[in-house]
C-alpha cells in the first residue's frame, strides 16, 4: 500500500471549525507578539499504543520523533512527525476509558471539547480507499466540503477516533 503524503492540519475538534476564522485573525494580530506561531501537535489518549503508532505512521507517512515511558502512573507517550512539521502524540495511560464513541461528527458537536482531528490529504479517494483497506472504519464517503472543490470524508482509525480527511480545491 502507498504510504499517504500528510500535507497539513487542516482544523483540530469539531468547534475548531466555528473558531478558525477568530484564530486567523488572532495569529495575523498577535503574530508580532509571539503569542501563536502553528499548531505543535494534537493529542490523542489510545488503548494500544503500538497498534495505533502503526496504523497512524503506516496511513499517513509520519515517522516516531519521540518517545516517553513512565511507571507510575503508567503511561507510555509517542509523538509522531510529518515531513512538513505536523505532529500528532498519541498517549496510552493504563486503566484509561472511553467514555463514549461518538458515530459521526456531528454526534461529536454534541459533546463539548475536542471531536476530530482533520488531516489535508493530497488526493482524498486515493487517502480514503487505503484508510478503509488499512481497517479504517467508515463514517461518511467523500463528498464536495463547504469551500468550493474542496472536498472531505470521515473515518475512524482502528480504536474509533473520527479522522476527517479533506482534499483542498486544486489550484
Amino acid at each position: 500500500m502507498e504510504k499517504l503524503k500528510l500535507i497539513s492540519m487542516a482544523s483540530l475538534a469539531g468547534i475548531a471549525i466555528a473558531a478558525l476564522p477568530s484564530f486567523i485573525s488572532l495569529h495575523s494580530q498577535n503574530q508580532q507578539k509571539g503569542i501563536v506561531t502553528r499548531l505543535h501537535h494534537a493529542g490523542l489518549s489510545v488503548n494500544d499504543l503500538d497498534k495505533l503508532k502503526k496504523w497512524y505512521s503506516d496511513n499517513f507517512a509520519l515517522t516516531e520523533e519521540q518517545h516517553f515511558e513512565m511507571e507510575a502512573p503508567k503511561i507510555r507517550t509517542v509523538m509522531l512527525l510529518a515531513k512538513n512539521g505536523f505532529r500528532i502524540e498519541l498517549i496510552e495511560l493504563k486503566d484509561s476509558k472511553r467514555e463514549r464513541e461518538f458515530s459521526d461528527p456531528l454526534d461529536a458537536c454534541s459533546v463539548q471539547g475536542y471531536g476530530h482531528v482533520a488531516i489535508e490529504v493530497r488526493n482524498l479517494d486515493e487517502a480514503f480507499e487505503n484508510l478503509i483497506a488499512s481497517g479504517a472504519k467508515l463514517v461518511s464517503k467523500p463528498s464536495p466540503a463547504v469551500q468550493k472543490g474542496a472536498f472531505f470524508a470521515y473515518v475512524k482509525d482502528p480504536e474509533g477516533n473520527l479522522i476527517e480527511v479533506i482534499q483542498s480545491p486544486k489550484k
